[in-house]
């Protein structure tokens, strides 16, 4: 039996304006949000806290991508429906895989890492107990879907149709980027290149349950499941 060939319902305007708005997103959106709280909020008698940031951060993004994407938000839904069966393996296999793939980088990583932490893993953790909801929220409906929409919607699904490695390559990389660049930044340490490591496996077996689904909604729950587990394991080691 022939193999389906890969398909990407996004069309022209939607991938030119996914392109733009993931770098607005990985770069400058940060900086909006800070200096709305910063500088217009105060103005009107109130600052958020980080976890209602990350909110605000990610509600942007959920809003912009719902209108702009809505389209082929719509007609991946509908090729969800059509392969129920390949998503649900794209999303229990694809658990499995990233388990499996992260316990071995984090292997590799405590040999040559030993007395240096993931300063995003520290902060997203320390924020999950200071305000469980809220980092719920933001971690299990919006980021999966926003991250996923831009890194494997975009990056990885416009790159797919010309080249299968440079698409899995330049996707993963930009994951891996889009978490850790505010501290390279700031801390100066190259040892922290090693991180972007931890964010490989992820970007990689989601890209595979994108393929493997063939519909954007199968790494998108993929992602949410990476993200729950991993927040109530958090949640539940602060109690």
């Amino acid at each position: 039996m022939k193999k389906r060939a890969f398909r990407l319902p996004m069309n022209k305007t939607e991938s030119i304006v996914g392109w733009v708005y993931l770098f607005v997103h990985m770069f400058a959106m940060v900086y909006l949000v800070s200096a709305l709280n910063n500088y217009v909020f105060p103005r009107m008698g109130f600052q958020l806290s980080s976890g209602h940031l990350n909110l605000l951060y990610y509600g942007i993004g959920f809003v912009f991508l719902l209108i702009t994407m809505f389209r082929y938000l719509k007609e991946s839904f509908a090729d969800l429906c059509s392969n129920v069966f390949n998503t649900l393996i794209g999303v229990l296999a694809g658990y499995i895989l990233y388990i499996l793939f992260s316990n071995l980088v984090g292997y590799f990583l405590s040999i040559f890492l030993q007395e240096l932490t993931n300063p995003n893993s520290q902060a997203v953790s320390a924020e999950t107990r200071l305000n469980p909801n809220t980092m719920l929220a933001v971690g299990v409906l919006l980021a999966p879907i926003v991250e996923e929409v831009l890194f494997r919607g975009v990056a990885f699904g416009t790159l797919r149709r010309k080249n299968v490695l440079l698409a899995y390559a330049v996707s993963s990389v930009l994951f891996a980027v889009y978490h850790l660049w505010q501290y390279f930044i700031y801390s100066y340490n190259s040892a922290l290149f090693l991180y972007l490591l931890q964010y490989i496996p992820a970007g990689i077996v989601l890209a595979w349950s994108y393929e493997r689904g063939r519909n954007i909604w199968c790494p998108v729950f993929l992602h949410m499941l990476i993200n729950y587990v991993s927040m109530t394991v958090t949640i539940r080691m602060g109690l």
